[in-house]
């Protein structure tokens, strides 16, 4: 009980003695605050004596970003949304596109060495395009064994965390050097860019206050709307129904010139990182090293690699494939830390739009892909 209270004040208080820094020190903003707490994650999590509870960072994770997401939308730029929907849209087709071809690819590579190649294919193409809850729900469907959900599970949290480094530290400055920069609104709202220090006056605190509190109705609400449907949380309905609401509160001028939200947003998004990055074992890239573990790194691998190559034929703008990819590989909740890493939130809705239809094709293309290499 006392290790996990102490790793909940951790999760909590490190976030803030960050963003102390970053005023205080310049490699600490040269670095970039989102990036030292993944890091810092990963050493703490990683700590061969300290074994951290692993249901208080996946409920810190999800509740983090579920509330960063309405406080980040509440001044959307709905016009620059708009001029957005089709370069994302075929951004995020090229991406699928990438990762079909790259799993059929695998299967031929690794057909001799995998026992029924193409289930595991079909797995990977729904988790890639769609989320874990595809891979799970196709690998059920065509009988699957326990085993393979494991080292699949394993083989993705090692590449896809490499990959996630990649996106929050160089991946900005690497694809400007090959890719055209369009969509680049830094705040993504029409108020300028958020003061960071609104927490200095007594009025201001009450109105921060206003905006957190308005943002834990609409999530409960979301999970409430959820609960009666399915009984039950079902993650994709409450991250598109607050998705929702967190645009239709940007309509009301109150709400979208409420002060802090983003600061506090930012706050959260780095209570994800650190949550993150703990999660993140590297014992586990150690003792993998199974077939399943390499074809999953190849398919990772060879579809990122696919996605910018054509990204890079088509002309597709630098921020836009960054948003699209991170929906493919991850899914909605990683949406707004890799927004906010590449200084970009006004992409924010558009990820979380692309996620869920990913979510709702995983299945199809998945199930399709095994079938047909079978």
């Amino acid at each position: 009980m006392l290790q996990t209270s102490i790793l909940v004040l951790f999760l909590l208080g490190f976030p803030f003695l960050v963003l102390w820094a970053e005023k205080k020190l310049r490699f600490v903003r040269w670095i970039s605050p989102i990036i030292i707490c993944y890091l810092v994650g990963m050493l703490i999590g990683n700590l061969p004596w300290l074994s951290l509870n692993q249901e208080v960072l996946e409920y810190s994770t999800m509740t983090s970003v579920i509330l960063a997401i309405p406080l980040l939308l509440f001044s959307a730029h709905l016009p620059f949304l708009v001029k957005q929907v089709k370069p994302a849209l075929f951004s995020f087709f090229l991406g699928v596109v990438s990762v079909v071809v790259t799993a059929s690819l695998a299967f031929w590579v690794f057909r001799e060495r995998i026992h029924d190649a193409y289930n595991a294919s079909g797995m990977i193409v729904g988790v890639y395009t769609g989320g874990t809850q595809n891979m799970n729900a196709i690998g059920i469907a065509l009988g699957v064994e326990e085993e393979t959900f494991v080292l699949l599970n394993s083989a993705d949290i090692v590449f896809t965390g490499i990959y996630f480094f990649f996106l929050l530290s160089v991946a900005k400055r690497v694809l400007t050097k090959v890719l055209p920069v369009k969509s680049n609104i830094q705040n993504g709202s029409d108020q300028g860019e958020p003061d960071s220090n609104h927490l200095e006056s007594r009025g201001n605190f009450f109105q921060l206050a206003a905006g957190l509190a308005l943002t834990v109705v609409l999530v409960g609400i979301a999970a409430g709307i959820s609960i009666l449907i399915f009984d039950g949380l079902k993650l994709p309905l409450v991250i598109l129904l607050i998705t929702t609401f967190g645009i239709a509160a940007s309509f009301i001028k109150r709400i979208r010139s409420l002060p802090g939200t983003f600061s506090t947003a930012n706050y959260l998004l780095l209570v994800f990182a650190v949550a993150m990055g703990s999660m993140a074992n590297f014992s586990e890239l150690i003792a993998a090293s199974s077939a399943l573990f390499w074809f999953c790194g190849f398919v990772v691998l060879g579809s990122i690699l696919l996605h910018y190559l054509l990204a890079i034929v088509f002309r597709v703008d630098r921020d836009i494939l960054i948003i699209s990819s991170t929906a493919a590989i991850y899914g909605a909740p990683f949406i707004p830390p890799v927004a906010q890493a590449i200084g970009n939130r006004s992409l924010i809705t558009i990820g979380i739009s692309l996620s869920l239809i990913g979510y709702a094709i995983g299945n199809f293309l998945g199930l399709s892909l095994a079938f047909i290499l079978k």
